[in-house]
């Protein structure tokens, strides 16, 4: 899809039972309140298939399995009926011999208290219905996924509409199932659509995605999605597009992307691997992650992606070490011996202690840090969510000694200002004197949570107008509604973001973009650290790039005078 926009191509998923007259009829008697509200739905796609380990159906290689095969008509059907997104899905599935699905149920709970019950298979004969019940009637469709395809020359369709005792069939006569497809697609190109108005994008994304919640609840992962064994998109000599700009930060030898790509919230080495592939052809080639993330399932699919690539030379890896309760220099040593045995390589580029002890002293750290470098495990040294004092205090021990000192900290900074901390033990350079220190000594600011975790999306708005709903599940770590009130609201939040929207109506780009490049506008170097979830929010956050805001808008966006 992404891919479709850059290039500006049409691009529809091929769901044919979706453009036919009799789904739209459906539509129509529930729009016109022919069964009253609609509150549950069953539907079913499954067959059996004599087993046969090579084919596609059975075939692990492959994705065989019903629900990658059929299962998403009845999911799609659920969805498009009721809709809306499922809040919940569980789910039974018997995995065969193969290890893919050989039938499967599953059980979708919505927001308002609807459901639906589908199920599918590639071993077990179903009678492939569909049936809405609604608070005044039911709808029962006995050919769903190929209606008029009951001949070899009819082309007729019907469904029932049942209200007590009395029942009515609609019925009708269209062209062959996939005539309608090729028509629908012709018409669209003929009106210069990149998307189908009945089939778009989102649909696909949102269907995609809980086809995905309902694999995992049957625990159906193919092999070659297991990080040892993927493969992902092919790699080769594709020229990269170089949109992501580079600086230098102190002690090391390679240029950093601005961007910095944070490895804390992928929820499968195939996601992963789509994401981390995009990211490097657009120039990226920094890569932010921790010995806690994930519980070092974070670390171990960066390693895995980076030796499938063969670019570890290529790329910055950032590692952190020490969080509370280990914040001690006796836990960098052992902890960065698994970390780099997970990440599959001898050394990081970067490291962070990701917590401070103001109990230890900095010497201690410092010292620590400096065998590592001797080591050749780390080439600079940072400190994540460490005061200015301590920073300064690192640094002066390390002058004074002839030891190597901070090249950067990572510690929050954006337009918006915590209210309080999103975690526990974590610091922020938004002040005055962190800021000056930045200024003077060009230490590097690798800050997260530049963009205030949602503060500047459309969904903040919804928030402020008590019609929100929380984030769907996309990936492992999401903003909540309850956090973004607790964190992030305030007058001064509040007004800053109607300046950023000032500013975004100037610049022609959306208020995320905005806050995003007033973190990489500031007088010091600065490398974001940006957690997209989807290929489109890395693309906003590269956009960000170009926007060159002066010290003018600065000052506007932090209400003060030149």
């Amino acid at each position: 899809i992404e891919t479709a926009k850059r290039h500006q191509v049409f691009l529809m998923e091929a769901y044919m039972y979706r453009l036919h007259p009799q789904t739209l009829a459906v539509l129509a008697e529930l729009e016109a309140g022919a069964i009253g509200e609609v509150r549950h739905v069953e539907a079913q796609f499954g067959y059996h298939a004599p087993f046969a380990e090579e084919s596609r159906l059975f075939a692990n290689s492959l994705a065989g399995g019903g629900i990658m095969d059929v299962g998403g008509y009845p999911l799609s059907f659920a969805r498009l009926v009721l809709g809306a997104e499922p809040t919940n899905i569980s789910a039974h599935g018997h995995l065969g011999k193969t290890g893919v699905d050989e039938w499967s149920a599953a059980l979708l709970s919505f927001h308002n208290g609807t459901s639906a019950q589908i199920a599918t298979s590639v071993s077990v004969g179903m009678d492939n219905h569909a049936v809405i019940y609604g608070s005044k009637g039911i709808i029962r469709l006995d050919n769903p996924w190929l209606p008029g395809n009951t001949g070899k020359t009819s082309n007729k369709w019907q469904f029932t509409i049942s209200q007590g005792q009395a029942q009515k069939t609609i019925s009708g006569s269209a062209d062959p199932l996939y005539v309608i497809e090729a028509d629908h697609v012709a018409d669209c190109l003929a009106k210069g659509l990149l998307e189908s108005d009945l089939l778009p994008w989102q649909n696909s994304l949102d269907n995609a995605l809980c086809t995905d919640k309902w694999r995992a609840e049957i625990g159906l992962q193919y092999r070659s999605e297991t990080p040892q064994h993927h493969i992902g998109p092919l790699w080769g000599n594709v020229p990269r597009r170089d949109k992501i700009s580079t600086a230098r930060v102190k002690h090391l030898s390679k240029d950093v992307a601005r961007l910095v790509m944070g490895c804390d919230n992928q929820p499968s080495m195939s996601h992963a691997s789509a994401m981390w592939d995009d990211y490097v052809l657009q120039g990226g080639n920094c890569f932010d992650t921790a010995h806690i993330y994930g519980q070092g399932s974070m670390e171990s699919l960066l390693g895995h992606w980076h030796q499938r690539r063969g670019i570890r030379d290529d790329l910055v890896i950032i590692g952190k070490g020490a969080h509370t309760p280990h914040n001690f220099p006796d836990y960098i040593g052992p902890q960065l011996d698994i970390s780099l045995d997970r990440l599959q390589t001898d050394y990081v580029d970067i490291y962070f202690l990701h917590r401070d002890n103001p109990e230890v002293p900095v010497e201690d750290f410092v010292d620590a840090l400096n065998r590592e470098v001797a080591g050749g495990r780390i080439r600079a040294f940072g400190g994540s969510n460490w005061s200015l004092q301590r920073i300064q205090a690192a640094n002066n021990y390390a002058r004074t000694k002839g030891l190597q000192g901070f090249s950067a900290v990572s510690n929050n900074f954006s337009l918006a200002r915590m209210v309080e901390p999103i975690w526990p033990g974590v610091e922020t350079v938004n002040n005055p004197a962190y800021q000056a220190y930045l200024r003077e000594s060009q230490l590097a600011l690798m800050p997260w949570s530049a963009q205030a975790r949602g503060f500047f999306t459309p969904w903040a708005d919804q928030v402020l107008g008590e019609h929100a709903r929380e984030n769907p599940a996309l990936t492992t770590m999401q903003p909540t509604i309850k956090e973004l009130k607790r964190v992030w609201f305030s007058a001064d939040n509040l007004e800053r973001r109607s300046r950023a929207g000032e500013l975004a109506e100037k610049y022609g780009v959306e208020m995320i973009n905005i806050a995003l490049a007033y973190v990489l506008c500031q007088p010091y170097p600065t490398f974001a650290l940006i957690g997209p979830r989807v290929m489109a929010e890395t693309a906003s956050c590269i956009s960000a790039l170009g926007i060159a805001l002066d010290k003018n808008d600065i000052a506007f966006l932090e209400g003060r005078e030149v």
